[in-house]
């Protein structure tokens, strides 16, 4: 027995050792073709395995441990053409190099937003508009609306203490939907999306689409559709910090933990923003000049356009792959921030805090095919705090209620709860037609005190919808779609789309025409309201008759790529029917004795409209140097009233400078960016007309950046912001072009390990 135990070991050994002789690596190093800068990070896969590994700062690759034989490799690289080739590995070392050749024709990033299905952006048929995670990087922004506004000239921004007011192609917050990962961002102030929850640093891109998008994402989407999709991370283990300080008490920290075992995969966020807020005048207009000349036209204000303001956001996700066909995912967020008014100016702050869950998964079909699944609910509060002792005024539509508040008390304003159920299925139904078929409940609530005449409303949406596209030849793509949705207060609807692209040589021309549609806010159906603004003391009433909204869009773009070039050009129209607004009515007597000196109600305009020109061109001079710069002119009016709508910049520009210089595992960008908005009109609420200013702003920003120091990278950022030094220093309650406080200066660190 012993003989054969020995015999037997021996046999084994001598077949492990075999197996061992057998194995093979492959190694090499990857650099720019005609050029000594080796790239770091470029990724390096075997086809239809799990080997694979990124090179280093040297651009330097191994992968070991593989068996004899041929392979399909993969080597890719950002912004250079992709490497695939078959090799054949002996036994032992394999070296293999390469270069990659700069791609200054075709986008590789992929999006979803403009068809709910993946496409390269070269290839999608509706037309897509893209913030990539460098844009975001070279511009160095405050916040997400002004980096939109510095790539894409149809959008626009105006602030205030409530919120942002975002604009797409003369259409205002109402008509644009803002989506964080796919799902509808709900909760804000005054009806202001609260974008200030999103940190710029765990965005990996944002996909605009213009006009309106009913058919796949119900109402609110006539105006167009803004995706803030956020990074995932791919890695075993991977730790971020960014911290940037700049003028005026800016504090922005962002931290985060990511990492993945076995099938799981983990997210952790926390992103601190902080600001001391500014004022640009320390005048304001004098309320009671109207009524006395003799009086001063203008008076001392402690108020601030932009005031001090603390916030924080933390957020996990979970994704888990139970098999080969069933993946689950799951996502939570807490945010908390409070707004701080001068004490000479206000007795009281504002505190918002929202939470949200989003569960989720994906299970895989035949061949390609996958159901999608999600539910998601967001609750939003929204809170008058008091600091000092002070005595509050509430009054209804039937009484008049007084109430004595103590430091550290807080009344909720109003809370928003919103649940979201989706489902969509896609099919391939063969290489070239691809069905979705989706179904959605969209539920909400609102509960606002002494705000609406009840205490609380809500409404629910149930809807259901289909989308083919088909793909004839290899010149045109069509993507055609209808949605019928059902609101329980504003009644059935049906909205259609359809959507064609045809390629020729360099030239991609596009054509879309959709039908939009928005249901009443709740707050526009019930609200009640009573407010001290500008001196007047108003009513505002909401109005349960109003009509859902309607749209017509019609857009017909061209594009054209040819090697370093890349220019597009687009035409749309936006017909708009019953767009809510509010009128002056007469004030009835019972309003009078309490002191009401105007009431405004909601209404529907009946006809209004936008029309236009978006112009783009993107340059890339060398490796080195590329220029992006786009045009827009919008005509917004109501026609009713003959008219422009309010707050529209009838020209809109922008222009971004960038030069990046690579020294193996170094590298230094230099980018200078420029916005020019003419002047905004505003129909005052005497009936009296009156104009935001014009302005240009300019930014020049540098960033420095180490690589792979012991798995660690380094980024250094810095630049000036508002290099002109311009200032809209119009009197405290003006309408302002931009509330930018002047020239200021900003730095920023990253840190970054991955293993």
């Amino acid at each position: 027995m012993q003989l054969k135990n020995v015999f037997f070991i021996g046999l084994l050994f001598l077949f492990t050792q075999s197996l061992s002789a057998q194995t093979a690596s492959l190694s090499g190093n990857i650099k720019e073709k005609e050029n000594t800068n080796y790239l770091n990070g470029a990724s390096v896969y075997i086809v239809g395995s799990t080997h694979g590994c990124a090179s280093n700062s040297k651009g330097d690759y191994l992968i070991k441990n593989l068996t004899i034989g041929q392979y399909t490799l993969v080597v890719s690289f950002s912004g250079y053409k992709s490497i695939c080739e078959t090799i054949s590995l002996k036994e032992g070392e394999n070296i293999i190099n390469f270069e990659l050749e700069e791609n200054f024709n075709a986008l590789d990033e992929v999006v979803i937003t403009g068809t709910g299905t993946h496409y390269k952006l070269d290839d999608v048929p509706v037309q897509t508009e893209i913030i990539t995670k460098k844009d975001i990087e070279e511009i160095s922004g405050r916040n997400i609306e002004e980096i939109i506004s510095n790539i894409s000239s149809s959008f626009d921004y105006t602030s205030s203490s409530m919120g942002t007011n975002i604009k797409l192609n003369g259409l205002g917050k109402d008509y644009v939907l803002v989506l964080l990962n796919g799902k509808r961002l709900t909760g804000g102030i005054g009806g202001y999306t609260d974008l200030s929850r999103i940190d710029l640093d765990n965005i990996k891109q944002v996909e605009i689409i213009k006009g309106a998008s009913s058919t796949l994402y119900g109402s609110d989407a006539i105006a167009g559709v803004i995706n803030i999709i956020t990074k995932k991370s791919k890695q075993k283990l991977e730790l971020n910090s960014h911290t940037r300080i700049g003028a005026h008490g800016e504090l922005k920290q962002f931290n985060s933990l990511s990492f993945r075992k076995n099938k799981l995969q983990s997210r952790t966020t926390y992103s601190y923003k902080q600001t001391d807020g500014w004022q640009l005048n320390s005048m304001k207009y004098n309320s009671k000049w109207e009524s006395n000349h003799d009086l001063p036209f203008l008076v001392p204000t402690y108020d601030k356009p932009v005031n001090k303001s603390r916030g924080y956001t933390i957020a996990q996700n979970f994704e888990y792959v139970i098999n080969k066909k069933l993946s689950l995912n799951a996502d939570f967020s807490w945010y908390e921030k409070t707004l701080y008014f001068p004490f000479k100016g206000r007795m009281h702050n504002y505190y918002y805090n929202n939470k949200s869950i989003d569960l989720g998964g994906n299970y895989k079909l035949r061949k390609k095919n996958y159901i999608d699944f999600n539910i998601n609910f967001g609750n939003y509060l929204y809170y008058t705090e008091y600091p000092y002792k002070f005595n509050e005024t509430y009054i209804t539509d039937t009484d008049v209620i007084k109430t004595t508040y103590y430091p550290g008390d807080r009344f909720k304003n109003s809370e928003q709860i919103t649940i979201n159920a989706q489902t969509k299925a896609v099919f391939h139904i063969s290489k070239n037609n691809k069905l979705s078929l989706g179904a959605d409940v969209l539920s909400n609530y609102l509960e606002a005190q002494y705000r609406l005449n009840m205490p609380d409303a809500n409404a629910i949406t149930y809807s259901v919808y289909g989308q083919d596209e088909i793909k004839i030849g290899k010149k045109i793509d069509l993507v055609a779609g209808i949605r019928a949705l059902y609101h329980n207060i504003a009644g059935f609807s049906i909205t259609p789309k359809i959507s064609a692209m045809f390629k020729e040589k360099r030239f991609t021309y596009r054509f879309t025409y959709s039908n939009g549609f928005k249901s009443p806010t709740l707050k526009e159906l019930y609200y009640y309201y009573e407010s001290e603004r500008m001196g007047i003391h108003r009513l505002y009433l909401g109005n349960e008759d109003l009509k859902p909204q309607r749209s017509h869009y019609f857009s017909l773009s061209t594009e054209y790529k040819h090697k370093r070039l890349q220019t597009s050009v687009n035409l749309y129209l936006n017909r708009v029917y019953d767009m809510i607004e509010y009128r002056i009515i007469p004030t009835e007597y019972k309003y009078e004795r309490r002191g009401i000196e105007e009431t405004k109600k909601r209404y529907n305009i009946d006809d209004a409209r936008t029309c236009g020109i978006d112009y783009h061109i993107r340059y890339k001079l060398s490796s080195q140097i590329s220029f992006n710069a786009g045009y827009s002119f919008v005509d917004a009016r109501n026609l009713t009233q003959d008219i422009r709508l309010n707050s529209v910049s009838a020209h809109s520009a922008n222009f971004k400078a960038s030069w990046t210089k690579r020294w193996h595992s170094k590298s230094l960008n230099l980018n200078l960016s420029g916005v020019y908005k003419s002047d905004r009109f505003y129909l005052e609420e005497d009936l009296e007309k009156s104009y935001a200013k014009a302005y240009q702003l300019w930014k020049l920003t540098a960033n420095y950046k180490l690589r792979n120091i012991k798995k660690i990278n380094l980024s250094i950022t810095g630049g000036i912001d508002n290099l002109l030094d311009y200032v809209d220093d119009s009197p405290y309650g003006s309408h302002y072009g931009t509330l930018n406080p002047g020239r200021s200066l900003f730095v920023g660190i990253k840190l970054n390990f991955s293993n």
